[in-house]
């Protein structure tokens, strides 16, 4: 089934995202995205394709979804799997040349699933009925909660008053146990818990009564829900009350699961320098005939936008340098508002190739045809290159570097006559800088090993992340039964190199790839995964009972 979302916003030129447009929900796997493209504002303008970009990771990578013709109106999206999923429209000229907006243009949380539950009912020792109960869930409706039981005999179910708790907020996770007297000598009893999530998806799940209490604790429950442990639960027991799970549901304990990037204390490189709040500029030449600005750097490979939560440093494209990170002042791989080096503006890329829009106003633009050269700098002003040349005056300007590195540019708008020659001055500082990083960070899965005795039962999965622009935080551990994937998040915001002990959940295969991803500050993303399947589980035999003989009598 096709499900039409709301229009994405028209495809514009770059521009610093101030918000991000709003979630839509949607119970289909399958979707349409409608779209419309401007009034091009000169004929070679016009767009020739359109291009639909998507992330399944909140922007940290892109890559391209769909194509379509201009008067096609809108792209057909089928999602592999649950989860929120970020677009991108770019227009692509006859040149080109692409255009569109910084940052996704639509957010599509896509919810087909119902929420996971799991409980445990036994007898306390004083013959009253205990249930702990847990779910899962993107968005859970607590309001939707329900518990019944029936005892044998009873014609219909009985409600009882149910109170879970948040106990984490993405995913949703919800903890409880109820207790309640059921009568005398209970020998039998179900119990019914329902429960819905924000898309309207519900599911109901019917539990038998145990004998003995199965000493389960809400980190057990946990673990079969297949979603991270309960805050403060990591190396014991969670809640086994309302009380506890009160506790661990306090704002002070409340973690994340999803998160982009893990928040690391700033610890600037000695020598190095720190990045400052970026303002509005422009590049202004005294003498020149017109006033340049550049604007947002579109890299013609999908770009990351590496959002954070707290200050943090990576090591920048040049040498003993470091950028660092504050809400206010992200750096951003693709368009945005960039962060500064030496009071001026960076913006970090992953390709060679971009292309870079600007604007600027000359006195006599229609009597004298002008010409837009972009020169660039390796050692601080103190020789320059051009870089790139833009014989038709119109924005954007197409650039094609070298080699990696940080490069200093400056933009020169000057007639275009045979006898005037362009380009800054020796010594002339750059009005911005870009740093180009095309490699991705090396990633190394060092070994997969059983715990070893006397230590916790489980996995340990030792890995190293290295690059000079590694983001403190972005590695992310992950498996599948398949070489190929889907892939199940393991854990995710670990630092750059260490050992990871997984207790892997009673659902796990008995032999699964492990894969380690880590990211840079420019968007690229390197992997590691094992070089074949690892033994994680030893596989259950079912056995088959066959026919009884008796034995003579015990003497």
């Amino acid at each position: 089934m096709i499900v039409a979302v709301p229009p994405a916003r028209t495809a514009e030129p770059p521009a610093a995202a101030t918000s991000l447009p709003e979630l839509v929900r949607t119970k289909h796997r399958t979707f349409s995205i409608p779209f419309r493209l401007p009034p091009p504002q000169t004929p070679d303008a016009a767009a020739q394709r359109v291009v639909l970009n998507a992330s399944t990771d909140l922007g940290v990578t892109w890559g391209q979804a769909a194509e379509a013709a201009p008067n096609a109106g809108s792209f057909t999206y089928r999602a592999d799997a649950d989860g929120e999923y970020w677009f991108q429209l770019r227009a692509i000229d006859a040149k080109g040349r692409s255009r569109g907006g910084a940052g996704p243009d639509i957010r599509v949380l896509v919810d087909a699933a119902g929420p996971k539950i799991a409980a445990r009912v036994w007898r306390g020792p004083d013959g009253e009925i205990v249930c702990r109960y847990a779910a899962v869930d993107d968005s859970l409706r607590l309001d939707s909660l329900s518990v019944e039981y029936r005892g044998q005999g009873d014609q219909g179910w009985k409600r009882i008053t149910a109170e879970g708790v948040l106990s984490r907020e993405s995913p949703a996770h919800l903890v409880g146990e109820e207790i309640w007297w059921a009568g005398e000598k209970v020998e039998t009893l179900a119990v019914k818990i329902a429960i819905s999530d924000s898309s309207g998806n519900n599911t109901v799940r019917q539990f038998t009564l145990e004998q003995a209490d199965p000493h389960v604790d809400q980190a057990a429950l946990a673990r079969e829900l297949g979603v991270p442990p309960l805050p403060g639960a990591e190396n014991g027991s969670a809640a086994s009350s309302q009380a506890a799970a009160g506790r661990a549901a306090a704002p002070g304990n409340r973690e994340t699961a999803r998160s982009v990037l893990a928040a690391q204390p700033a610890t600037p490189a000695a020598g190095g320098w720190s990045a400052e709040r970026a303002t509005p500029w422009t590049a202004e030449a005294p003498g020149r005939a017109a006033e340049p600005r550049l604007g947002g750097a579109s890299t013609s490979a999908a770009a990351a936008n590496t959002r954070g939560t707290a200050a943090r440093t990576v090591a920048a494209a040049s040498p003993g340098a470091a950028i660092e990170m504050s809400p206010g002042n992200p750096t951003l791989a693709s368009g945005g508002p960039p962060a500064e080096y030496r009071g001026k503006p960076l913006q970090l890329v992953r390709s060679r190739r971009f292309a870079w829009d600007y604007d600027y106003q000359a006195e006599q633009a229609d009597a004298v045809p002008m010409r837009v050269e972009l020169w660039s700098t390796r050692d601080g002003g103190v020789t320059w290159q051009r870089a790139a040349v833009d014989d038709d005056a119109k924005s954007p300007i197409n650039v094609s570097l070298p080699a990696a590195g940080l490069y200093g540019f400056r933009l020169d708008i000057l007639p275009d006559l045979p006898d005037i020659a362009g380009g800054p001055q020796p010594g002339e500082p750059p009005d911005c800088w870009v740093g180009v990083d095309d490699e991705p960070p090396i990633v190394e899965l060092i070994e997969v090993a059983r715990a070893q005795p006397g230590e916790p039962v489980g996995m340990v999965i030792r890995y190293a992340a290295h690059d000079q622009m590694l983001v403190p935080g972005s590695v992310r551990i992950s498996y599948s039964p398949h070489a190929d994937g889907p892939w199940t998040t393991i854990a995710e915001g670990l630092g750059t190199q260490g050992d990871h002990r997984w207790q892997p959940p009673r659902t796990t295969p008995s032999k699964v790839h492990i894969r380690v991803e880590a990211a840079d500050a420019a968007g690229n993303v390197g992997v590691a995964g094992s070089s074949g399947p690892v033994l994680v589980a030893t596989p259950r035999v079912v056995g088959k009972l066959g026919g009884v003989t008796t034995l003579p009598a015990a003497p």
